[in-house]
């Protein structure tokens, strides 16, 4: 068994959140998995860490040990605080919301087709708008979804099941009301 704290900076590497030599350091310092799982500890202390660049080699070796459907909900999560802070990068959580929703995430659908599909056919178009303008007219209603969509997630209504069906999408249980469901509905 491997710990969550461990399966978490794991995780992380393969996501790209930490680098290669970090996960190093944290390997080192913490003693977590090496009292809990000496194998996977020895394993991984095994691995050459001097380059970024042979992190490819050892991708398989390190996923095996991660459940990624334990961090969708992290994943989205990110967005939508993007999209309710309105930061530098809300433009393209906007329009992740959209790809998650035509990739089965139904509960996205409110932020999916009217904000996503709106922003993606902006982007797609020969028009000469500024993108600032264009967020501008989705603000402030979709801060009121995001915030929905992310109380479902923090509130365990909307609870990732199972490891992706190979294109990235996860199965999820909907414990949400009839009334949270319409609220999500475009």
């Amino acid at each position: 068994m491997i710990p969550s704290i461990a399966e978490r900076k794991i995780h992380q590497v393969l996501t790209r959140k930490i680098s290669f030599q970090s996960f190093e350091q944290w390997l080192y310092e913490d003693n977590v998995l090496e009292s809990s799982n000496p194998d996977l500890y020895l394993e991984l202390i095994s691995f050459d860490y001097s380059s970024e660049d042979i992190f490819k080699d050892y991708y398989d070796s390190f996923a095996r040990h991660v459940h990624f459907h334990k961090f969708e909900a992290d994943r989205i999560k990110e967005y939508l605080y993007s999209i309710i802070n309105k930061d530098e990068n809300c433009g393209n959580a906007i329009c992740a919301m959209y790809e998650l929703y035509c990739d089965g995430y139904g509960f996205l659908g409110r932020l999916g087709i009217i904000y996503g599909l709106y922003l993606v056919d902006y982007e797609t178009s020969e028009s000469n708008h500024n993108i600032e303008n264009i967020l501008d007219k989705l603000y402030p209603e979709i801060i009121e979804d995001a915030k929905n969509a992310l109380s479902w997630l923090a509130e365990g209504k909307i609870v990732f099941i199972r490891q992706d069906n190979g294109y990235g999408v996860f199965e999820y249980e909907d414990f949400r009301s009839e009334a949270e469901v319409l609220q999500g509905q475009a």
